[in-house]
């Protein structure tokens, strides 16, 4: 029986969105990416996977980063991979580090216009900064785009629709196979309850779950 719960299975669904906004960079050879807030790394595995660049990850929580890393090791991955356990408040990265900026999911964290002036600095003079980010004030953060130092190459939003038919319908699924397999260590048990109330909250707000990406170049 079923005894673990990985929500990056699910979370995979997502990602022809995640290559779809890749594509609409220019072509690069070998970029220095920076993932901000990558998690355990969906995302990150991606970009390796289709950009044959070199990632580096970063994110606050270490349990997720140790998931990336067995994940990068599985897949011959960790070479071009660099986890970094820190908080995006927290980065000294030089200036002009990074040929990409990715962020799916975390700018929200420190908010869209600190996150956009703040990481400018770390971006070659011609870089690119990819943002997945709810689509609320969705006027003020393309005027926000512009005022930060930065030329909209391509957007494109999902709706709550794709968010419900490929990320929250499986995990309910998931979590309902789970619940049949019998004894469960208290790490599942307490993500478990993470999923059921972010399902509850779709249920309840489905429209608050729209979301946009953003792909722009450092002006």
């Amino acid at each position: 029986m079923q005894t673990t719960f990985d929500r990056d299975r699910i979370r995979s669904n997502l990602l022809p969105y995640t290559r779809k906004a890749f594509g609409l960079l220019p072509k690069l050879s070998r970029p220095r990416i920076l993932d901000i807030g990558c998690g355990s790394g969906a995302a990150t595995l991606e970009l390796a996977r289709i950009s044959g660049g070199d990632i580096v990850a970063l994110d606050i929580d270490k349990d997720a980063l140790d998931r990336l890393v067995t994940k990068a090791k599985e897949e011959d991955l960790l070479s071009r991979i660099t986890v970094v356990h820190a908080s995006m408040l927290e980065m000294d990265f030089p200036p002009n580090t990074f040929d990409v900026i990715w962020t799916e999911g975390a700018i929200s964290y420190i908010g869209f216009e600190r996150g956009l002036s703040e990481w400018h600095r770390l971006l070659m003079p011609e870089g690119y900064l990819v943002v997945h980010d709810a689509v609320s004030d969705l006027q003020r953060k393309i005027e926000l785009t512009h005022t930060c130092g930065y030329t909209i190459l391509g957007q494109f939003e999902l709706p709550p629709d794709i968010w419900w038919n490929e990320y929250y319908a499986p995990l309910k699924r998931e979590l309902e196979t789970l619940k049949g397999a019998g004894s469960l260590d208290q790490r599942v048990a307490n993500e478990m309850k993470t999923a059921e109330r972010e399902i509850a909250e779709f249920d309840s707000e489905s429209d608050r779950f729209s979301s946009v990406f953003f792909v722009l170049k450092r002006a």
